[in-house]
């Protein structure tokens, strides 16, 4: 085994590699379980859409493996040798290319949300093509690691500059991206109490998932410029891909609706009941659909009175 060199702080490296591979069970855990609610909720979804997220889980999957793989070398087999604690590994791979990759999927399918809600076309192009710039940065800082093949030797002036333009690049899309959503979503609000309602707890899921995702890249930024011979910076950018996948699949979960819990916003579709002599009775058959329109007060801003919906027909 190689000893640990004199006056090298042992715990600097090794206590945020550990804490990188927990963060990193955690946060998989949390995506498998968005994923399985995706599954009961969106059966109908797009195919584009499915396939998207049923790609983007695989491929942290293989993530996850790779990282299991490096956490049994380093704390298993190789425990107590400092080469192989200071071996990249699959990190090469698993921290600048994986986020890479899950930061273009991400960035592109709000690129796609964006034009579809907004009808933009110019803004959700430019931001797939700087994506692209950005993901091929991250590569190159992959391949810069590669090359070095030691974490204590990956402090060169050409992987820093590669690392910055990677995740500022990242960090400023990011906010590019939860600003331009947030414009359109305001332009969409028509003043109606559940329409309003809707807007907001969208404008504010955009917001919060991409100053989530922004403010982990620049936190790696940081932690690289200022503390470039500690180990610090290896949470944040080893998480980011989690960070990424999870923070796209809370947008997509956030449309279903959880019936008689504590949350007080009520979807549209709540206004559409059965009656109650149709409740609990599957042996009941009908010839064409029978629905019932509860009684229901708007009020608008452009209306100088409210404005009150009954059913014409009670059947």
């Amino acid at each position: 085994m190689s000893p640990i060199p004199p006056g090298f702080s042992i715990v600097k490296l090794s206590g945020p590699v550990i804490i990188t591979f927990l963060l990193e069970s955690a946060l998989f855990g949390v995506l498998t379980v968005q994923v399985w609610l995706y599954y009961q909720a969106f059966p109908n979804d797009r195919r584009f859409v499915k396939a998207l997220v049923y790609f983007t889980y695989l491929l942290l999957l293989v993530d996850m493996l790779l990282s299991a793989i490096d956490a049994f070398k380093i704390y298993g087999s190789g425990f107590g040798d400092f080469s192989t604690l200071v071996s990249i590994n699959f990190a090469w791979f698993t921290s600048p290319i994986m986020a890479a990759i899950a930061s273009l999927i991400v960035q592109c399918f709000y690129a796609f949300r964006l034009h579809m809600f907004s009808k933009f076309r110019l803004i959700p192009v430019l931001i797939v093509i700087c994506s692209v710039g950005v993901i091929i940065s991250g590569f190159i800082t992959g391949a810069f690691s590669l090359q070095a093949g030691d974490l204590t030797k990956v402090n060169t002036r050409k992987i820093k500059i590669a690392v910055a333009v990677y995740l500022v690049g990242s960090a400023v899309l990011d906010i590019i991206i939860a600003t331009c959503t947030t414009y359109a979503f305001m332009v969409k609000d028509t003043g109606f109490r559940r329409t309003h309602a809707l807007i907001t707890k969208l404008i504010r899921l955009s917001i919060e998932t991409g100053s989530l995702t922004a403010l982990v890249a620049l936190i790696t930024v940081v932690l690289n410029l200022a503390l470039p011979n500690e180990g610090y910076y290896i949470v944040p950018l080893h998480i980011m891909p989690m960070v990424y996948s999870n923070a796209m699949f809370a947008v997509l979960n956030a449309r279903f609706n959880i019936v008689h819990g504590r949350q007080t916003y009520i979807s549209s579709t709540d206004l559409i009941s059965l009656p109650s002599n149709l409740h609990n009775t599957p042996s009941a058959t009908h010839s064409g659909a029978v629905v019932s329109i509860d009684r229901e007060m708007f009020s608008s801003a452009e209306t100088a009175h409210p404005v009150e919906m009954v059913p014409i027909n009670k059947h």
